[in-house]
């Protein structure tokens, strides 16, 4: 047993021609997308790029601390990770084309995808995790409340000008955020690309509001939609998911186990779980249970007085907050209104009720 890096290591050898897509795979190419290429891997996404050549040209970026440093919350082993696949048959020959990384405080949206193409012409749309950015997160926190968020429509665009430009089967994968985006573009893009997609992969992504997984759209992807979370996920729990999900043994523990090179391997596929830790579960329930008591104004609301905290800060991103940023945050909650203060204690103690109950 290992992880995605002594994967590489042992199977890197096999082309796709030898081997087709697995599971593994997707969380590899999910992992790798949290890279910067900006001025690397083109936007256009008929320009194409093989990865052994990308990685050679971040080489030369990396006195730039845009490239080298990815944030509080990105493990560092990604960079290992891109050397590895550069180095390798499987990888080192992938096309990469159709670079976006897109964030915009404005409108509240942090996107960023990247496309990769094998030897046999087979497609994989790779959607980025939530990065370091705090416009990233709330965007994030946006999905409790909004119908669709603009990471969403972005990744469905994406989908669409990709499958218009690249002929052959299309795969749709992605790490936290990207996961979600990933389902959501598969659901949306209608039939005729539907019938292209050979398989969407949720890496310990958040789900959806039940009205979503009930509808037709999502319905015509479901069976090939696969939901991947590690035993004590906390992320890829939040909403609700499908019918494919997979419980994933990981070498770390509680909200740790979000990181992609914890997840455990065997072969060319994850080691597997019988179910969710209790823990988890719990947490699932609690938010769920919040979920439901608050109204779409009270849900916006709750991320609201969490982000206008976060603002007083004057921090852009996770990395930029530090133990003295506290003071700001607290006073921004201390200074919030009466009813806003309300709800916060009100989440908080639902919360702990429901922890305690299901002990």
């Amino acid at each position: 047993m290992g992880n995605i890096l002594e994967f590489i290591d042992w199977r890197g050898d096999l082309t796709f021609a030898q081997d087709p897509f697995h599971e593994v795979d997707g969380l590899i190419l999910s992992a790798v997308s949290y890279v910067e290429l900006d001025r690397i891997v083109s936007e256009d996404i008929m320009e194409q790029i093989l990865l052994r050549d990308a990685f050679e040209e971040f080489q030369s970026y990396l006195h730039d601390p845009k490239y080298r440093n990815l944030g509080r919350i990105i493990p560092d082993e990604v960079l290992v990770l891109f050397e590895k696949m550069s180095r390798c048959k499987r990888y080192a020959t992938l096309r990469m084309s159709g670079y976006i990384n897109h964030v915009d405080e404005q409108s509240e949206e942090q996107f960023a995808a990247v496309t990769f193409q094998n030897d046999m012409g087979e497609i994989y749309i790779v959607y980025r995790g939530t990065d370091d950015t705090i416009v990233g997160w709330k965007e994030d926190f946006n999905i409790a409340y909004m119908d669709v968020i603009p990471a969403q429509e972005e990744a469905m665009k994406y989908l669409t000008k990709a499958a218009g430009s690249l002929k052959g089967k299309i795969r749709l994968m992605g790490h936290s955020k990207g996961g979600n985006l990933a389902i959501y573009s598969a659901a949306r893009c209608g039939k005729r690309i539907q019938k292209r997609i050979a398989g969407v992969y949720n890496m310990d992504g958040p789900g959806f509001l039940p009205e979503f997984l009930s509808l037709g759209d999502y319905q015509a992807v479901n069976e090939y939609t696969f939901w991947y979370l590690p035993y004590e996920s906390m992320i890829g729990t939040l909403l609700c998911h499908g019918t494919n999900e997979y419980v994933v043994k990981s070498t770390s523990r509680g909200i740790m186990q979000h990181d992609p090179f914890s997840w455990e391997i065997i072969g060319k596929s994850f080691v597997k779980e019988e179910c969710l830790s209790k823990e988890s579960l719990i947490a699932h329930l609690a938010i769920d249970q919040c979920m439901k008591k608050l109204t779409v104004e009270q849900r916006k609301e709750f991320v609201s007085i969490v982000f206008d905290a976060l603002a007083a800060t004057e921090a852009k991103t996770l990395s930029e907050i530090t133990p003295k940023s506290l003071k700001s945050i607290i006073d921004s909650v201390k200074n919030a209104d009466p009813e806003s203060r309300k709800l916060l204690m009100d989440m908080g103690k639902l919360v702990l009720k429901t922890v305690r109950e299901n002990r």
